[in-house]
C-alpha cells in the first residue's frame, strides 16, 4: 500500500492511499482492505512534512501494521489447532 502526505499552506496535513496506480481520496475502509490482502505499507511518500512530522507517522504506520500483524499469526495458530 502507498501512501501520499501533502502539507497544505494551512498547515492541514492531507492524504491520499494509491489504488493500483492511482491516487485517490483516503479512507479508512480503503486502507484497511489493502492491509487485509497484503500487510504491507511500503513506498510512504511524506512530501513536503517535517522530519518531527515524519517520524510520528513512521510510528503510527509501524503500530498500525503491528495490529494487522498480530491479527495473521493468531488466525494461523487457530488453523493449526484445529488441525
Amino acid at each position: 500500500m502507498k501512501l501520499l502526505f501533502t502539507k497544505e499552506d494551512n498547515n492541514d496535513i492531507t492524504l491520499k492511499i494509491q489504488q493500483g496506480t492511482v491516487p485517490v481520496e483516503f479512507t479508512y475502509t480503503e486502507m484497511i482492505k489493502q492491509l487485509l490482502e497484503n500487510n504491507t505499507i511500503d513506498d510512504t511518500d511524506f512530501g513536503n512534512l517535517s522530519d518531527d512530522e515524519k517520524e510520528n507517522l513512521e510510528e503510527i504506520l509501524g503500530k498500525i501494521s503491528e495490529i494487522f500483524n498480530k491479527d495473521e499469526e493468531d488466525g494461523e495458530e487457530t488453523d493449526h489447532e484445529t488441525k
